[in-house]
């Protein structure tokens, strides 16, 4: 299926209780996880923070496997963050910044597997309601944020093709070989948005 494709998912239909709550619910709920894992920077809080998602996910009938999708997907990248700092610190600290990485991620997931972008563009457009008293215009910052939301599977996509070309190539470890064609991806898709935004009036 085609979200399992994208880096956190695209919504999965249900009628679970986590599909039912309010995408500003769900928003505030990631924004409180992140914000007890960075005042404690504890692999067990982290651990026990996990499990709680885990469990919303049984409960709220969101598949394990795609709720845990985007950390599989990165399993080298946190081997490779313990072994760092296994290496140059020690490795309860890489245990605590791998922690980290996979509450916030699997967090993300639930919200993305559950919440259609247009619920989530709803939501961005009443939380920055206020910004237009200093200014700001709502509907850019929520067209901003939904434009970020719908950036991220795109750029890990592009990371994926990079680094499934230079595979094939037999030039995994070089860095430019992964690196250089994952930017001018990245510089193209920026350019295709501004000229679909220009082209609608939003430039």
């Amino acid at each position: 299926m085609r979200e399992r494709q994208q880096f956190l998912g695209r919504r999965i239909p249900g009628d679970g209780w986590l599909h039912r709550l309010g995408p500003g619910w769900k928003l505030g709920a990631v924004a409180a996880v992140s914000v007890v894992v960075l005042l404690f920077r504890d692999a067990r809080v982290n651990a026990v923070l996990l499990g709680v998602l885990l469990v919303v996910a049984l409960t709220a009938r969101v598949p394990l496997r795609s709720t845990l999708a985007p950390l599989l997907r990165i399993w080298p990248i946190v081997a490779g963050v313990v072994v760092i700092h296994a290496l140059l610190t020690d490795w309860t600290n890489g245990l605590r910044v791998v922690s980290t990485i996979a509450v916030c991620l699997t967090a993300a997931s639930l919200l993305m597997l559950t919440t259609s972008v247009a619920a989530l563009l709803s939501a961005f457009g009443v939380l920055a309601a206020p910004l237009r008293y200093v200014g700001a215009d709502p509907d850019k910052v929520s067209l901003a944020a939904a434009l970020m939301v719908r950036s991220l599977p795109v750029l890990a996509d592009l990371a994926r093709v990079s680094g499934d070309s230079a595979r094939a190539r037999g030039l995994e470890r070089n860095l430019r070989a992964r690196t250089v064609p994952l930017v001018l991806g990245t510089v193209k898709y920026a350019q295709d948005t501004g000229r679909a935004l220009e082209a609608r009036g939003l430039g």
